[in-house]
């Protein structure tokens, strides 16, 4: 959760008030019960107790064929659950006296002991098998602890402290089969369709800066309906997002779109312009979004027009749609911090926009929740209000894949 800090009343670009909350939910809604002992832990364990020559080949074998594949090792359920997977990672860290496997929306400060991995007896591998859904994706980190004192993340009951322990010594997982930021990546194989993958090698991404806001523009082959991008920076600049979108264009995986990236700079900065009824919402829509109009081959249609961001991007992009007065139809609103402002009321009375589109980790405490009650404060309203909620966490892991696949869908309905 947030630390508490000053909040104020904002009033909006038609007069309205609306009074910043302070946040009442926690970020984390860990799954419990999800570490088990898995064969091959059970099997070492075994194999080292009884001994011998054929034991200490046996523990060998099973060494070299677990590093021989990627991390983690994804099985069938030992229950039998057809909608949950036995997931397991085994990494070599020699010399470490602690490993702990810091998996986004899992981890949880309470039970950390439940994320701290297993060395198997005899080896420098450690081990850890949870039981997740099928369908999971999330990003995760190993860090290592080589001292014989207790690890930094064992000393502290505060979240933020301890989170910050663990990213000390936070590193990839060199056998990830993927990766999303400065992490490693894990799928089940029921994920949404990650189709995302290619990148065009040469694509044009044009960097402005119109009233005080950077932001960068990638211009559709074709015109074509708009994409506005909250936190532009991490779309353009980690995900290479346009690239993607350009080589889905390519191959007619994507119908045509341009995107506006929006830069919110840094913490400090979003804080106090995003995911609020005014700062970067106001500059948008009055001096950027007419700019890129006037300046680009682009709809100027509202209806042509979507917005996206997650977290307070997410917020922001709601914001957008109930202040924008018609200049854009349509919000994916990821993870939507919805606990800042009630913004219910504001979409509400907004007249000119067509459909919303929630998505929200079930591992992020009550933000599903919220979701849901705005949908169901929305449920009066004959426009289009749909929520979806994901296994996973508050995470760039699934963001990407469940935007573009939304937007997909939004586009061909055009």
């Amino acid at each position: 959760m947030p630390p508490l800090r000053q909040t104020k009343e904002w009033v909006d670009r038609f007069g309205f008030s609306h009074q910043e909350l302070q946040p009442t939910v926690s970020f984390s809604n860990a799954p419990a019960n999800t570490r088990i002992i898995d064969v091959m832990e059970r099997t070492w364990q075994n194999a080292v107790q009884e001994g011998g020559e054929h034991s200490a080949r046996l523990c060998g074998d099973m060494a070299v064929r677990a590093l021989a594949k990627p991390n983690p090792l994804i099985a069938d359920d030992p229950e039998g659950n057809p909608d949950i997977c036995l997931y397991t990672w085994i990494v070599e860290c020699p010399g470490a006296t602690a490993v702990v496997l810091w998996v986004n929306g899992v981890f949880d400060p309470n039970r950390i002991a439940d994320s701290e991995m297993h060395r198997l007896e005899g080896s420098d591998l450690w081990i850890l098998s949870l039981r997740m859904p099928s369908d999971w994706r999330a990003s995760y980190t190993i860090s290592t602890w080589e001292s014989q004192e207790t690890p930094p993340w064992r000393q502290s009951t505060d979240y933020l402290e301890i989170r910050q322990a663990i990213q000390a010594s936070a590193r990839p997982d060199s056998r990830a089969l993927g990766a999303v930021m400065n992490s490693s990546l894990v799928e089940g194989p029921d994920a949404l369709p990650n189709c995302w993958g290619g990148a065009s090698t040469s694509v044009e991404v044009v960097e402005e800066t119109v009233a005080g806001e950077r932001f960068w523009f990638y211009q559709a082959p074709v015109k074509a309906p708009l994409l506005i991008l909250f936190d532009g920076q991490f779309w353009h600049e980690n995900m290479n997002i346009a690239a993607h979108i350009d080589a889905a264009i390519a191959i007619g995986l994507l119908p045509p779109v341009s995107v506006l990236m929006l830069d919110s700079v840094d913490t400090q900065r979003r804080w106090e312009t995003l995911g609020v009824p005014g700062g970067q919402v106001d500059a948008l829509i009055d001096a950027i979004l007419p700019h890129v109009r006037a300046t680009y081959n682009v709809s100027a249609r509202g209806e042509d027009t979507i917005v996206s961001g997650a977290s307070f991007g997410g917020l922001a992009a709601l914001w957008a749609l109930a202040l924008g007065d018609g200049e854009i139809g349509h919000a994916i609103a990821q993870s939507p911090s919805l606990w800042r402002f009630n913004i219910a009321d504001a979409l509400s009375t907004a007249e000119n926009w067509s459909s919303i589109h929630l998505q929200t980790g079930k591992y992020e405490g009550d933000m599903l929740r919220l979701s849901h009650q705005l949908a169901e404060d929305l449920s009066g309203d004959i426009r289009e209000v749909r929520v979806r909620g994901v296994h996973g966490g508050h995470d760039w892991a699934w963001w990407r894949v469940h935007m573009l696949t939304e937007l997909t869908r939004l586009l061909n309905s055009f």
